[in-house]
């Protein structure tokens, strides 16, 4: 009989309580490069949800995620990424070699609307990592709810939630009408809400 091999699967530690660039976030939920095995700038993915891509310089995205300016902060907080596979911080010139291979897939940075204070994003570190590596322009997701007012986002998720039945429990209902107003509801969605989420932005190009 034939051996299975079996193979371990090192647990990610998150670092739940630093936030490095002082914006809100803290940092295991932000700017936190992918596993380098799943590299280069993976566009059909991103094409497949609620989003639309708009090309831009690293800088131009950097600076939409209101990183502050100061040039020896961004010089310290650029230095090193955290390696999510290794899970420690490692020298920004990995991931820039990372970026350069075509062979591998990046996801592409995300940056959505301001709330509470902060502008959620999502992917700095590889925006200098592309800046770096040469690159003019990066592809950056953008949720297509930006496109709409806050009263139009409601209104798209009052529908979203009576069509996918969960109206049934209003405090539920308006957790979900919430996610719709803040302009990125598909990072909670699974693949069933997201096929609903698909034809409501239909019926609105």
């Amino acid at each position: 009989m034939k051996k299975i091999k079996t193979i371990k699967i090192k647990a990610i530690k998150p670092r739940f309580n630093l936030d490095s660039d002082r914006d809100g976030v803290k940092d295991y939920r932000d700017c936190r490069p992918f596993n380098p095995k799943k590299q280069h700038w993976d566009i059909e993915s991103a094409k497949a949800k609620g989003h639309t891509i708009e090309y831009m310089t690293p800088d131009d995205y950097i600076n939409r995620t209101r990183l502050p300016e100061e040039k020896e902060f961004r010089d310290k907080y650029f230095e090193k990424y955290y390696d999510t596979e290794k899970e420690q911080q490692r020298p920004i010139s990995e991931l820039t070699q990372i970026i350069k291979d075509p062979k591998k897939k990046v996801h592409l940075p995300f940056v959505g609307d301001m709330v509470f204070g902060y502008t959620q994003h999502e992917g700095r570190h590889r925006a200098q990592a592309a800046k770096l590596a040469g690159q003019k322009k990066i592809p950056v997701v953008i949720p297509s709810l930006l496109n709409y007012s806050r009263e139009e986002r409601r209104m798209m998720g009052k529908k979203f939630v009576k069509v996918a039945g969960l109206d049934r429990d209003p405090s539920y209902a308006d957790e979900w009408i919430g996610r719709f107003e803040r302009g990125n509801p598909e990072s909670y969605m699974d693949s069933k809400h997201r096929k609903i989420y698909a034809k409501i932005l239909e019926t609105l190009r």
